[in-house]
């Protein structure tokens, strides 16, 4: 199949299942808590508890990749995830939501890492990270728009259009799975060139190196979490400038996510990026702490809006020294499960993001955001250290990068097509 074509029908899944991602986190808190009566501490102990746990899966479904193909795999759990999200339409207290969640949260996690490990089957080394890059254009874009969807069925407050809306989610997810059902296969590892189950675990320098640059996805916690709360608490500016900030930052990756992905191909623009994105995330958290200084309303409007300029180049950054670094560190043959260990790193430091970010900003004040500054820069430091280690061994995928194997039943089609 032609490679614009792959691209094509991946960027559409990608946009599908961002759209149902807009739509259902934009809605899930109130949801639970207005339409299913689930109290708001026993939601979050729950959906907390549950994303926890299933990030365990991550480095299994990766191994199952592996085994089985990560096409296959990926079109199994995003299905998965789809029959889960109906699930929700049936929870009614803390335990059904415990379970439905540890299971929601599974599949998520891991499909994160399965879709890079398809991305990497199918395109060559040059243009994984672009194709990844552009995935995540299509996705925020797709993301926006279910936000805005969102929005409508929020305003209206019945709970059938809230299930209504469930049920949207949960099929464009079976939508996305047809869509990624379409995409050409790629081979599963031959049995006598699989790698242990546990080669990724056991992968100390990778581990390392996916654990501390994970703790840059704090990012994320301070646009959703830290900064609305700073600009209430702790500063004179209006409460929309925390909705400006989220507008910014989603246009700023609309343009610009390709480009500077273009810079992180290989490990040593990885590593470079990575202290990029820390020395970008310290200086906004700086900036965010000294919009509490002024008493102009407009004046730390500004403050803040300079700050997220800074958390823009920060999550540009970290995302493309990401790929960079997993894409390159990975173990030949066993794709999957390094990217699961990744996946599940980045999801871990996800999930305790809000609490961190809440604790040192609502608690600590200016003094919090200088803490999480250090934080950054301190996460990025041993990283070129540790890649220099990890490089030095000699299965590295990044040593030794080779084409991949067509399916049998694809090598037979293209034997037999005259056009070729």
């Amino acid at each position: 199949m032609d490679k614009r074509r792959i691209v094509r029908r991946l960027l559409t899944a990608q946009g599908v299942n961002g759209f149902g991602d807009g739509l259902w986190f934009s809605i899930w808190a109130i949801y639970l808590t207005h339409i299913r009566h689930i109290p708001a501490g026993g939601m979050g102990l729950a959906m907390g508890i549950g994303g926890l746990i299933g990030l365990l899966a991550a480095v299994p479904i990766g191994v199952a990749a592996e085994r089985r193909g990560p096409r296959e795999v990926l079109c199994t759990v995003i299905a998965l995830r789809g029959l889960t999200m109906v699930a929700y339409v049936f929870v009614g207290g803390f335990w059904s939501l415990l379970a439905v969640t540890t299971v929601f949260s599974a599949v998520q996690s891991s499909g994160v890492g399965v879709r890079v490990t398809l991305v990497y089957g199918l395109m060559p080394a040059d243009d994984r990270v672009r194709v990844l890059a552009q995935g995540r254009v299509v996705q925020h874009i797709a993301y926006a728009a279910g936000a805005g969807g969102a929005m409508l069925v929020l305003a209206s407050g019945k709970p059938a259009v809230f299930v209504a809306a469930v049920l949207v989610d949960a099929l464009a997810l079976v939508l996305t799975a047809a869509l990624t059902m379409i995409v050409p296969s790629v081979a599963p590892v031959p049995r006598e060139r699989r790698r242990s189950g546990t080669q990724a675990l056991r992968d100390l320098p990778y581990v390392a190196i996916m654990s501390t640059t994970a703790l840059l996805s704090l990012c994320w916690a301070l646009l959703a979490t830290g900064l609305p709360l700073w600009i209430a608490q702790g500063t004179r500016a209006p409460l929309w400038t925390a909705g400006l900030a989220v507008v910014v930052s989603s246009a700023a990756i609309a343009v610009f996510q390709v480009r500077v992905s273009r810079r992180a191909v290989g490990v040593p623009e990885a590593v470079r990026a990575s202290r990029t994105s820390a020395l970008a995330l310290a200086a906004c958290c700086v900036i965010f702490a000294a919009a509490a200084w002024t008493e102009s309303p407009l004046l730390a409007t500004c403050v803040i809006i300079a700050g997220m300029g800074a958390h823009v180049v920060g999550e540009l950054y970290y995302v493309s020294s990401r790929w960079g670094l997993s894409l390159g560190l990975m173990a030949k043959n066993a794709e999957g499960q390094y990217q699961g260990v990744t996946a599940s790193t980045e999801a871990a430091a996800v999930a305790m993001g809000p609490a961190l970010v809440t604790s040192l900003v609502t608690g600590l004040n200016q003094a919090g955001w200088l803490i999480l500054a250090a934080l950054f820069v301190l996460c990025a430091a041993p990283v070129r250290l540790l890649a220099r280690r990890a490089t030095r061994d000699p299965f590295r995928t990044a040593q030794a990068d080779h084409p991949p194997t067509p399916t049998t039943r694809e090598a037979q089609s293209q034997s037999h097509d005259p056009a070729r």
